[in-house]
């Protein structure tokens, strides 16, 4: 699969029907995906094309531009400008732009009903910017009952941009809620090449979080404790995952391939997470890590670093965990621990863990684990199942997790963080340390340190151990471990 305009939709669907022909996934209703140099100029088309899906056909109509306050070059001229232009050549053009007050715009209730209220009534919205933007975008036209949605791409920072969620900020915790497909998406490779580097950096870190979530996935199928699980979306993300090393290294340099390449990677990833029916697919370990290091800034505060960014150090982090759990498994001697299922000391770790934050996060986290806990405790026979079958399962497992070695190699290439301490803002070691010991309590998804927590295998001096070897990956002094 190559990036170019209209790219990939028909491979995808091609790949959804060999995989699902039982149709068991997500219909994928993205209409178009435009990846590649010069987009930005077909999207009148794209707007008229997303319209015809909805039988909205003409120039009568009125399309609400979606932005916020950043300012978004290309060549360096504004690119909201030169999109506006382009609208109101054809279309009623109705303005919304939205501010929280703050720096950085952030998808909380207030901002979403603001956005709601101004788009009412318009046949189609255009949403101009990142994943923040995006996000808005798509939940708001949900709840408008707008009927076409375009989001034009400005940076390669998440895989947000084509799925049917967006990500909402509430009481200080991000969480995934179901919004909508937009119609057409426009990656433009030069506007994404004047973005922030780092920003397009964190894209390739958030991107490897393919190399490591689709293992928890399938663990927690094997545990009985999600039966989401379906190879259709991993197959989409196979077909991508193999162009990555042809073009990672030129993202330093803001190469237009580069650029493209990995675009086309975020959005077909996204498809992938919308196809599947759950994040689950691409948002394990390295997610959750990065959502205790947002849980925490948020608390305190503090600035929040840029997602990506923060899932490419974790996944370091993850595979590291999983070739832990692989050796130890080889080495034998694996016995599920009674105490891991004992409800009154699990609590205690989980309001621990969260004490020095707001108490209503320490309640809700603890009601999410409680969740999980449950659901592990009354699968116990599945797991001792998988424990003494392990050598059934292991290949599988080993088959969706790339060695972390070649994950910090890639990171590293690209220019993007490998290590904790290379995020911005900085990340002591003690914070990096509780987001890694303790992300296994923050939510009811099952993953590999969960396992690790069931056969006594997360102790502190487990943590210790990961981490150690996580940052020997990251300063390129350990080799892969197959």
């Amino acid at each position: 699969m190559s990036a170019s305009t209209l790219s990939g939709i028909g491979e995808i669907h091609k790949l959804l029907a060999k995989w699902d022909p039982e149709g068991v996934l997500v219909p994928l209703e993205l209409s178009e995906l435009r990846v590649g140099r010069g987009t930005i100029d077909t999207l009148v088309d794209a707007v008229q094309s997303a319209l015809r899906v909805h039988s909205l056909e003409g120039a009568s109509q009125t399309v609400a531009l979606v932005a916020d306050t950043t300012v978004i070059t290309r060549s360096g001229s504004d690119l909201k400008v030169r999109v506006r232009r382009q609208l109101g050549e054809v279309y009623d053009v109705r303005d919304v732009i939205l501010s929280d007050g703050h720096a950085v715009l952030h998808v909380t209730e207030d901002v979403l009903e603001q956005a709601t209220q101004a788009i009412r009534g318009v046949q189609a919205v255009v949403a101009v910017g990142g994943g923040t933007i995006s996000d808005i975008g798509k939940l708001a036209a949900a709840r408008a009952g707008v009927p076409a949605v375009v989001i034009v791409q400005t940076a390669a920072s998440v895989d947000g941009f084509t799925d049917n969620v967006s990500v909402v900020l509430r009481d200080g915790v991000k969480r995934t809620v179901p919004s909508r497909w937009p119609d057409v998406v426009i990656a433009d490779a030069e506007t994404i090449a004047e973005a922030p580097e780092a920003m397009n950096r964190a894209g390739y870190g958030e991107m490897t979080s393919m190399f490591t979530a689709p293992a928890d996935w399938r663990l927690a199928s094997m545990l009985g404790t999600d039966q989401s699980f379906h190879r259709g979306p991993i197959a989409i993300m196979e077909a991508i995952a193999g162009t990555i090393d042809e073009w990672s290294s030129g993202l330093r340099q803001a190469d237009l391939r580069a650029v493209e390449g990995l675009a086309l990677a975020l959005d077909v990833r996204g498809i992938a997470t919308g196809v599947a029916g759950t994040t689950a697919c691409l948002s394990g370990v390295e997610h959750v890590v990065s959502h205790m290091l947002d849980l925490h800034q948020g608390a305190k505060g503090s600035p929040i670093g840029l997602h990506g960014a923060q899932v490419g150090v974790a996944a370091v982090v993850a595979a590291t965990a999983w070739e832990m759990l692989f050796e130890r498994m080889a080495a034998g001697r694996a016995h599920i621990q009674d105490a891991a299922f004992d409800v009154a000391a699990a609590e205690d770790r989980v309001r621990e863990a969260f004490s020095h934050l707001d108490g209503r996060i320490a309640e809700e986290c603890w009601a999410d684990y409680s969740q999980k806990l449950s659901v592990l405790a009354s699968n116990r026979d599945r797991i001792e199942d998988l424990i003494s079958w392990w050598p059934a399962h292991e290949r599988e497992l080993r088959s969706l997790v790339r060695p972390a070695a070649q994950i910090a190699d890639g990171l590293r290439e690209a220019g993007s963080p490998v290590d904790f301490s290379d995020l911005v803002p900085n990340i002591t070691p003690e914070l990096a340390r509780w987001a890694v010991e303790s992300c296994a309590l923050m939510r009811n998804r099952v993953n590999v340190i969960d396992l690790l927590t069931l056969l006594g295998w997360w102790t502190p001096a487990d943590v210790d151990e990961v981490l150690q070897r996580a940052a020997q990956h990251a300063a390129g002094e350990l080799a892969v471990v197959i």
